[in-house]
């Protein structure tokens, strides 16, 4: 079995509870998947190690080059129903969401600050609107007809997200089991992340540097 695996959010932090992994790197946890661990009697040791910027994205021939907080909030809550409401073409606004335990879908539930998630179109009845990490786009929106948006006028770019100028900037994380801080391997995986080689990794991975 590989020492390096690829998994989901969901799968990563199984993984940990169970001690099929020793380290996982994701997004901050949700309030299940931290209470599965209390479930299992495990406390675990969330280190930050890059910053992450949580962005909406919508294909480039949508003229909606930006949205506000409170435009978004009403999407996804299903206040506002077509793109005309938010300065875009008359066309019902297709509000794609994530399996809950999702690192995303933990995000946009505290995007929400409390509101329902409750777009009021299915994915295809219009223009599509959706969110993810800016590390999981960044080579798609290369690549791909897709643009990502303005937030409240600030575009997530990788220095609008190290000046904290872009509204939603959260760390992501390097996860053990506090079990296990006095292991020597986990400690010197730990430094070297931190090191500055090591953030030089995470900025070549389309992460932002901690440091």
């Amino acid at each position: 079995e590989s020492f390096l695996q690829k998994r989901n959010t969901g799968g990563a932090f199984k993984a940990i509870v169970n001690g099929t992994a020793d380290i996982i790197f994701c997004a901050s946890p949700s309030q299940e998947q931290l209470e599965y661990a209390a479930q299992n009697g495990l406390e675990l040791v969330l280190v930050p190690i890059g910053f992450e910027a949580f962005v909406f994205l919508v294909n480039d021939s949508n003229p909606v080059v930006g949205l506000t907080v409170e435009q978004v909030r009403d999407i996804y809550s299903g206040k506002v129903k077509n793109w005309l409401e938010v300065g875009g073409d008359n066309s019902p606004i297709s509000a794609i969401t994530r399996p809950r335990g999702s690192g995303s879908q933990t995000a946009m539930i505290s995007f929400m600050n409390g509101q329902s998630i409750k777009p009021a179109n299915s994915i295809y009845a219009g223009r599509t609107l959706g969110y993810s990490f800016r590390y999981y786009v960044d080579g798609i929106v290369a690549s791909k007809n897709i643009r990502l948006l303005e937030l409240n006028g600030v575009y997530p770019s990788k220095e609008n997200i190290r000046n904290h100028t872009y509204p939603i900037v959260s760390n992501f994380y390097a996860i053990y089991r506090k079990t296990d801080s006095e292991r020597e391997d986990i400690q010197k995986v730990i430094s070297y992340i931190l090191s500055d080689q090591g953030q030089q990794i995470v900025e070549e991975s389309s992460y932002i540097s901690i440091n």
